[in-house]
């Protein structure tokens, strides 16, 4: 070979070589020809600060702000894109920037849509223990309330046996009945501060600082029904952009990917028909337990009625008293019920997550439950 060419061949590659290196790491944005998600786009606001309880949206926002999973997915996302970042500037992202740029999927990477997605799952989580806190301080309310007539119920049927009125058993049954009032008093007030005790774990925050927010006391709360035209699935959004990526990179067909988007698709239509018939069930149970309730306070009224003036025997208004007592609670219960089943039907729609939380702040050091640091 001669030397004065395989020297100049030499320095052509060292040339080629050389501008490689000063290439800009740079990617070719592509978009395989996947369905598109209907609806995924984000909310001006989330479901919480739609739903009509101030309070509710306030526990549900600082419980994420310190929610540790959250704080690590957002560290994991940051890190993801430095990593990515750092492999472009190598000398394979160069070579490639120079003879045919790597192919990018279109749009947000898939772990941002899964950081959307855990935000609205992690409302919902946060959504249940406030509503369990709300139902328990509900059947406080309802049997501290039923102390009172008890004891009352209890000295009239002494003064009516001291009277010749009617027999022993009647003051006897009442007392009966006051103390397991007591000891029904009892293991509410312990449901209520095991409920506190469960929605500061799910939040991170002090039970102290959730009991002054909510309250000694409050009625479960009556949530306004939203109108969703479209769903807003973060979570079929990562689907696609995993499915995209599989077959920008090789790792899938086109028609594997479509599939797995077509099933991720039904699955969750389904779950949103399901959340939908259960949020109408749930509207009608509270509808037939509010006329049970009024129907309760009715007879329990007219049992006092009848036994203060001696015409109903003190198990007829016992018996009407214990009823109304557990129409309350049933009421109170349904009530829930309905609040449960519109935050999983929100949850189901995917709503609630917003153009920020596709790129969240990272936190200044990696929470130290990560799985995985940078």
């Amino acid at each position: 070979m001669n030397p004065t060419s395989l020297a100049g061949k030499v320095t052509v590659l060292a040339l080629v070589l050389s501008c490689a290196a000063c290439a800009a790491p740079t990617a070719r944005v592509a978009e395989p020809d996947l369905a598109p998600i209907e609806g995924a786009r984000a909310d001006a606001a989330p479901w919480w600060e739609e739903a009509g309880d101030p309070v509710l949206a306030q526990v549900i926002a600082q419980g994420l702000a310190h929610d540790p999973a959250l704080a690590c997915q957002a560290w994991t996302l940051h890190a993801d894109a430095e990593r990515a970042t750092a492999r472009r500037r190598q000398l394979g992202g160069r070579m490639a920037g120079l003879f045919g740029k790597v192919p990018v999927l279109q749009g947000a990477p898939a772990t941002a849509y899964a950081y959307a997605a855990l935000v609205n799952r992690r409302a919902a989580a946060i959504g249940e223990a406030y509503l369990a806190v709300r139902l328990a301080q509900a059947r406080l309310v309802a049997r501290n309330a039923a102390v009172a007539p008890w004891k009352d119920n209890t000295d009239i049927a002494r003064f009516r046996r001291e009277a010749g009125l009617v027999s022993a058993i009647d003051s006897a049954l009442g007392g009966v009945m006051v103390d397991l009032d007591a000891d029904a008093v009892t293991q509410a007030q312990a449901d209520v501060a095991l409920a506190f005790t469960r929605l500061a774990e799910q939040t991170g925050l002090d039970a102290d600082a959730l009991v002054t927010l909510l309250g000694e006391g409050g009625p479960v709360p009556a949530l306004t029904d939203i109108v969703a035209p479209e769903p807003r699935r973060a979570g079929l959004m990562v689907v696609r952009q995993e499915q995209g990526q599989a077959v920008l990179a090789g790792k899938a067909t086109l028609d594997q990917a479509r599939a797995a988007l077509a099933s991720a698709t039904a699955a969750s239509n389904i779950d949103i028909d399901s959340a939908t018939k259960a949020l109408a069930a749930a509207h009608e149970l509270v509808e037939a337990s509010a006329r049970t309730l009024t129907q309760a306070d009715r007879t329990v009224r007219d049992a006092r009625a009848g036994y203060r003036a001696g015409a109903e025997p003190f198990a007829t208004l016992y018996v009407a008293e214990a009823s109304a007592l557990a129409a309350s609670e049933a009421d109170a219960t349904a009530r829930t019920g309905l609040a449960r089943a519109q935050i999983r039907l929100w949850t189901a729609q995917g709503l609630g997550w917003t153009l920020a939380d596709l790129a969240p702040a990272a936190p200044a050091q990696a929470p130290s439950r990560c799985p995985a640091q940078p």
